[in-house]
């Protein structure tokens, strides 16, 4: 008699035990699907608020630029770029060679005017600006002659209000268009130390452009630095002393901003041919 009331009393408690049992893993598996639920939705809001690059060289500016160096190679061969900075004089061929002496005084048809030479790449840089900081030389023509040619203005840009005024370079290559904003400019000894093509790591490019950022003469102050960040130099000699130059680094805006930065910017970017 007892034993037939314990039996299912027994029952009774493995079934309530069951029944908690896949009551509890139902639970853990729907917490678990919403909580893959609301990761997946996290990392598309994420994505959605990041969209990548959409910006591509159209074939139309491929097919222009194209015609333009084939113009300029035939002048001269070693032609891998043309710069301009809009608003001011700068509007010159860009080459490189094997050495960073010859087109000081070579000019671009391959004539000779120490006075002129063309602006030029380091031989140490990368043709593409692909470098995280690349380097052009051009001679500042000063007061001495009737034009502003080469890097001339460059030198202007140690105007805090010259500086804000024309705050974008232009460079075209063979493949496409760079757009660049003035970051800042310093004046240094022509040995200076910030003088170099490559770095060790990241870090040591960053700690290097914020120290010349801190010495600068001029600066956008809304530009920080990043280490994946590309840089351009245009350095150029002071009428003042020749053994001393002005540097201006200025950042080149990367494809990932490109899109909004045309939009925004487009009409502050067309060439205006002053040579």
């Amino acid at each position: 008699m007892k034993r037939s009331k314990v039996l299912p009393l027994l029952l009774g408690l493995l079934a309530l035990v069951s029944l908690a049992f896949i009551s509890f893993t139902l639970l853990s598996t729907q917490t678990s699907q919403v909580e893959r639920t609301q990761s997946s939705v996290t990392k598309s809001s994420s994505q959605a608020e990041k969209p990548p690059s959409s910006y591509q060289v159209s074939e139309e500016e491929k097919a222009n630029l194209a015609s333009q160096f084939a113009s300029l190679q035939a002048i001269n061969p070693e032609t891998i770029a043309y710069i301009y900075a809009p608003g001011t004089m700068l509007d010159e061929p860009v080459v490189q060679t094997g050495d960073n002496a010859t087109y000081l005084s070579k000019t671009f048809d391959g004539g000779y005017d120490p006075y002129m030479g063309t602006v030029f790449m380091d031989m140490d840089n990368r043709s593409d600006f692909s470098d995280q900081l690349t380097w052009l030389f051009g001679h500042a023509r000063g007061t001495a002659v009737p034009d502003h040619r080469m890097f001339n203005d460059v030198n202007f840009y140690d105007n805090q209000e010259y500086f804000d005024q024309h705050p974008y370079i232009v460079i075209q290559t063979p493949e496409r268009i760079y757009y660049y904003q003035a970051a800042f400019l310093i004046i240094v000894p022509e040995t200076t130390a910030f003088y170099r093509t490559s770095f060790e790591d990241d870090k040591q490019f960053v700690t290097q452009l914020a120290m010349v950022s801190r010495d600068a003469v001029t600066r956008n102050p809304s530009i920080t630095i990043q280490s994946t960040d590309r840089y351009i130099v245009l350095s150029t000699c002071r009428e003042e002393d020749v053994t001393i130059r002005a540097n201006l680094y200025c950042r080149q805006i990367p494809d990932s901003e490109m899109v909004e930065f045309l939009k925004n910017h487009q009409s502050e970017l067309v060439y205006q041919a002053t040579r």
